[in-house]
């Protein structure tokens, strides 16, 4: 009896853990190109974007190429006046902002931000920059999360 009861709760555990699995998704990957502007001219990067069943993203940052020990501003922007097949050129406003980081001494950052989806859903999460943050007209890297409005 104590056999098959060992059994029964070790296919329950495999089924519970099975299910798990299929909830967790993967994360989508993005790179991060770079703008052409003279600044930080080796900068490049990915931005993986998942989301949860509670309604949150979780967007992981990660940089090689900036400079080191120099402090950078991220954000995520909706499409802008002047989108076309380019968001990272739209201008648009800024939907929300990722933790200000700096470059370690290899000129590599690595950042995360957890967000309500509502703000990078449909057309709100157009774009990723970084900004220098002494200077947020400076965006060295942009990364396109959706090409085409709507």
């Amino acid at each position: 009896m104590m056999k098959a009861s060992n059994v029964i709760l070790g296919m329950a555990a495999m089924s519970m853990l099975g299910s798990c699995a299929m909830m967790m998704a993967k994360p989508t990957t993005y790179t991060f190109k770079h703008n052409a502007v003279a600044a930080d001219p080796s900068a490049m990067g990915t931005a993986a974007v998942m989301a949860d069943s509670a309604g949150m993203s979780k967007t992981t940052l990660t940089l090689s190429g900036l400079t080191p020990g120099k402090a950078y501003i991220a954000h995520y922007h909706a499409f802008g006046p002047d989108s076309s097949t380019n968001p990272c050129a739209s201008n648009g406003p800024v939907t929300v902002g990722f933790p200000n980081f700096t470059a370690d001494a290899a000129g590599s950052a690595t950042v995360m931000l957890s967000a309500d989806m509502t703000k990078i859903a449909g057309d709100m999460g157009a774009y990723i920059n970084v900004h220098y943050a002494s200077d947020p007209s400076v965006v060295p890297v942009c990364a396109a999360i959706k090409m085409t409005k709507g």
